[in-house]
C-alpha cells in the first residue's frame, strides 16, 4: 500500500513539475525580417483564433519599408511601398492590393487603440516570402529586393567597392547609420540556392581579400548546415587591406558578415 501511495505521489509531483515548467518556459512569439528581429516596444504579436500571427500595423509596415497611415473614420489602414499599395479594414476580411480586391481568412483588429494586422497578408502583398517555425514560435519574413542590391535582372551593382553579380541571390547592402561598415553580406538559408549564395560570396570577397583569408571565412560559415545550427562569431583581419571582417553569431536562418572600412579599429 505504501509503495502504491509513493508511486502515485511521485506521478503527481512529476505532472505538477512539468506543468509549472511548461508555463515558466513559455516561448514568446517573434517576427524576423531579412534576418533582423522586429522589436515591438509595447504591445506584442499574438496568434488569433484563425491561427494567424497578428502584429502592430505600424511596426510591421515600417520594417518592410512602407509608409503607414490610419484613417479612423473609415477604420482603414494603408501601406504604401514604392508603387505598391495595400489597404486593410479593421474587422473586415476584404482588402486590396494595388486596387485588386482580395479576401483574408481572418481580420485586422483594434486593441486598445492599436491596430493589429495579419503579418502574412501584409508581407505577401509586397512580394515577401513568409515562413512559420512552430517549435520556436517565430515568423520569418524574407523580402529579396529590400536588402539585396540585385534581383537577378539587369546589370551588376557596386556596394562598398565590391561588384555584385546581377544574378546573385546573396543579400548585400550598406548598413544604414553605420559608416564604419563598408558592406554587409547575408547568406540566408530560406532563400533559393544557398550553395550559390556561398559561391557568390567567395568570389565577391576575393575581389579584395587574400585567398587564404577568404578560405578561412568560408570554412567557418560552412559549419552551419541547418537553420538552427549555432554558428559562433569570428573576427578576422586582412593585412593586405588593413580591414576587419566580423562574422556575427548565428542561431537562426541567416549568416551575416560585416566588412569594416579600411583602417577602422574594432573596440577592445
Amino acid at each position: 500500500m505504501k509503495k502504491s501511495v509513493s508511486i502515485l505521489l511521485a506521478l503527481v509531483i512529476t505532472v505538477v513539475f512539468l506543468t509549472v515548467n511548461c508555463f515558466a518556459y513559455k516561448i514568446p512569439l517573434c517576427v524576423f525580417y531579412n534576418g533582423d528581429e522586429i522589436i515591438f516596444p509595447d504591445q506584442k504579436p499574438f496568434i488569433d483564433s484563425h491561427g494567424r500571427t497578428q502584429a502592430p500595423a505600424r511596426f510591421i509596415g515600417e520594417a518592410l519599408g512602407a509608409e503607414v497611415a490610419w484613417y479612423g473614420i473609415a477604420k482603414k489602414a494603408t501601406f504604401v511601398r514604392g508603387s505598391d499599395t495595400l489597404v486593410l479594414y479593421v474587422d473586415k476580411k476584404d482588402y486590396t492590393v494595388n486596387g485588386e480586391r482580395k479576401e483574408m481568412d481572418t481580420v485586422a483588429v483594434n486593441i486598445e487603440g492599436r491596430i493589429f494586422i495579419p503579418v502574412r497578408y501584409v508581407a505577401e502583398a509586397f512580394g515577401a516570402t513568409v515562413e512559420w517555425e512552430d517549435i520556436i514560435k517565430t515568423v520569418y519574413i524574407i523580402l529579396e529586393k529590400e536588402k539585396n542590391n540585385n534581383d537577378g535582372k539587369g546589370e551588376e551593382k557596386v556596394v562598398g567597392g565590391f561588384k555584385i553579380p546581377a544574378d546573385t541571390n546573396l543579400i548585400v547592402t550598406k548598413v544604414k547609420l553605420r559608416e564604419e561598415i563598408e558592406a554587409e553580406f547575408e547568406v540566408n538559408l530560406l532563400r533559393d540556392n544557398v550553395e550559390k549564395q556561398k559561391a557568390d560570396l567567395k568570389e565577391i570577397l576575393l575581389q579584395k581579400f587574400e585567398p587564404e583569408l577568404v578560405d578561412e571565412i568560408m570554412v567557418h560559415i560552412n559549419q552551419k548546415k541547418e537553420r538552427f545550427d549555432v554558428l559562433p562569431e569570428k573576427v578576422l583581419y586582412s593585412t593586405k587591406n588593413n580591414q576587419y571582417i566580423w562574422i556575427i553569431e548565428s542561431r537562426f536562418v541567416d549568416i551575416n558578415i560585416y566588412v569594416y572600412v579600411k583602417g577602422y579599429k574594432l573596440p577592445t
